[in-house]
């Protein structure tokens, strides 16, 4: 992991805004997060919520605002490889579909290897194969699943290879783009088992990006809520979930399902009639 001032944030980002054409997806968003600490960001499809997490991984260029990560501006696009592959060793994000990320041909041990070519050239192939063992072990995988092709395993399967993958560049802050949201819930449970279990051991850095407020309660500590690409509420988690102080945070909890729910009602507690 890359240095890092105790007291800094791992990630702020601050007034960040971003425009296509005449429609303004997020409009001055700001937070921060402390090293070794968790944030949720919440709200439904259209929030602006993924916006937000490609603008901090360089898939999205902001139209304003700026993007600090372990201390460094990263508000502006990488000059050059080198660059690259620092902001790559500095913050990971782990998407929602994992087998969409990892080559069908290509075995799980050597889409792990690949990772460390390149942010470790000059390891020796013996030094990856011991460092791509520790990593397969880590996220849960025995040695017949850490050599077999994606197809071959389950989605919870292929998602720790993804998280494997990503831990493998050592970064300070892994975003996790709705990382559960596909996966069966006793597969889900696992898997956020097991980001619980890696935070507590890596001191790593989550911005979890969902929906599912049981997520978010179970994996952050603190929580921004966006609304049509603006940021309505915040706090810890606990408290904004519990007791939300905004119409629309009391709205998305009202839909959360319950036994006996009922989609249309769903439907009317987000979009109450205007």
């Amino acid at each position: 992991m890359s240095e890092l001032l105790d007291d800094a944030p791992a990630l702020e980002v601050s007034g960040l805004r971003k425009t296509f054409g005449d429609v303004v997806a997020v409009e001055d968003v700001s937070f921060a997060v402390r090293r070794g600490g968790s944030l949720g960001i919440v709200g439904e499809s259209g929030s602006g919520k993924t916006t937000v997490a490609k603008m901090i991984t360089g898939q999205e260029r902001p139209t304003a605002g700026t993007i600090q990560a372990c201390g460094r501006d990263r508000s502006m696009p990488a000059r050059g490889g080198a660059e690259r592959r620092r902001r790559g060793r500095e913050v990971q994000i782990v998407f929602q579909d994992p087998y969409s990320s990892l080559d069908p041909r290509q075995p799980v041990d050597r889409a792990i290897d690949e990772v460390l070519r390149l942010h470790r050239p000059d390891w020796s192939a013996a030094q990856r194969a011991v460092r791509v063992t520790e990593l397969v072990g880590m996220v849960g995988l025995d040695e017949r699943q850490g050599s077999a092709l994606p197809r071959a395993l389950s989605g919870g399967q292929r998602q720790r290879v993804a998280i494997a993958r990503a831990l493998a560049a050592e970064p300070d802050v892994l975003i996790l783009d709705e990382s559960v949201a596909a996966l069966d819930v006793s597969i889900q449970a696992q898997v956020l088992n097991l980001l619980i279990d890696l935070r507590e051991r890596l001191a790593i850095t989550y911005v979890l990006i969902s929906h599912d407020l049981a997520v978010v309660r179970q994996l952050t500590e603190t929580v921004v809520v966006m609304h049509r690409g603006a940021v309505v509420e915040r706090g810890r988690t606990e408290d904004v979930l519990d007791a939300p102080q905004h119409a629309y945070t009391r709205r998305l909890r009202a839909s959360v399902p319950t036994p006996g729910w009922d989609l249309a009602e769903v439907r009317r507690a987000l979009h109450p009639a205007t």
